[in-house]
């Protein structure tokens, strides 16, 4: 069936196309109540919608918004992607999601494709391999384009965008700090991807955790994971040699990962071994060993990128690096040390 036009509805109604549009686009106009009323039941008779891209090339914006994040299937991604999706839609944007799969090459390819969509702006968590020169590649893909963007999460340089994120430092020294109060001491460490600031500031935190209470570092209690659940699982292997009695890992999947080697190798968690995670994913209270963590406010992350994009392409605000609150999620994963 062809889509319904305003020429349609001024037909049927036996009204001008001009008094149509008026009434539909809430344009001012002295034209009846009885006449309005007439042509919006027309309207929804007639299963009338806007042409968005027609009224986008007037009005020069899309109404489009895109979001790219390096991995959907990662539950933190999606419950950041409906912290985004619920903000744009209560404004009358709509949201293109692209995933990047944790590749920078993807990441150019889904920023040049929303471009050529004409989004008004768009969000992104950069991928893993989007550090030093390849994050610069993204970046100036987003100047020269002229796109407004918020980068969430992951990120090293903030000089040109607005940002998102909680202080990951503080929020790894948090984990750390807890394990150490309940008499660890031989803490190991599974990492993700060196090279975002993400991970090097997690690492950090773990770091200067260990120096504040005289405890040595040791890099062979330091695996560098990718942050799926199969490094968690293959690092166990590696770490065990050393003989920790906890395990902070830098996200909950690679926790997950974790504890399933640890079940394998016939260890009980946490009373032969503690875990503790990072994130808070929906998950991490419902895994077989419920996961001690470092909580995100992960839909508040998609909602405050959403929020300051929007305020960006309305107001022309300049940009601002938000830093959320993290909290310690305790379960029964930890446990004080068993003498």
């Amino acid at each position: 069936m062809p889509r319904t036009t305003l020429k349609n509805i001024a037909q049927a109604a036996g009204l001008s196309t001009t008094t149509v549009s008026l009434v539909l686009n809430d344009k001012p106009h002295h034209i009846s109540k009885k006449k309005c009323q007439l042509v919006k039941d027309l309207a929804i008779k007639m299963n009338y919608r806007p042409n968005r891209l027609a009224v986008g090339l007037i009005k020069k914006q899309s109404k489009n918004i895109g979001l790219i994040v390096p991995d959907i299937s990662n539950a933190f991604f999606a419950e950041m992607t409906k912290g985004v999706e619920d903000i744009v839609r209560s404004n009358k944007y709509n949201l293109l999601l692209c995933n990047s799969n944790g590749r920078n090459n993807l990441e150019l390819e889904c920023i040049n494709m929303l471009a050529d969509s004409s989004v008004d702006g768009l969000i992104i968590t950069m991928s893993p391999e989007s550090f030093g020169a390849k994050e610069q590649l993204s970046l100036n893909a987003l100047k020269s384009l002229g796109l407004h963007a918020v980068i969430v999460d992951s990120f090293n340089e903030i000089n040109q965008f607005s940002t998102v994120s909680i202080d990951n430092f503080q929020a790894a020294c948090s984990a750390v700090e807890y394990l150490i109060s309940l008499g660890h001491k031989r803490i190991a460490c599974i990492t993700g991807p060196i090279g975002p600031k993400t991970t090097e500031n997690r690492l950090n935190g773990y770091k200067y955790s260990l120096k504040k209470h005289n405890i040595s570092y040791n890099e062979n209690m330091v695996f560098h994971g990718d942050y799926h659940y199969q490094s968690g699982y293959d690092a166990v292997a590696v770490l065990l040699a050393n003989k920790p009695t906890a395990i902070f890992c830098l996200n909950d999947q690679m926790a997950y990962g974790a504890v399933k080697a640890l079940k394998k190798q016939g260890l009980r968690v946490p009373d032969d071994i503690s875990v503790i995670g990072f994130d808070n994913i929906f998950f991490s209270q419902m895994v077989e060993v419920p996961l001690s963590t470092v909580s995100q406010p992960i839909y508040k992350l998609g909602e405050k990128a959403a929020q300051i994009l929007i305020t960006e392409l309305t107001t022309k605000q300049k940009t601002q690096h938000l830093v959320l609150e993290h909290t310690l999620k305790i379960r029964q994963s930890t446990a004080k040390i068993n003498n």
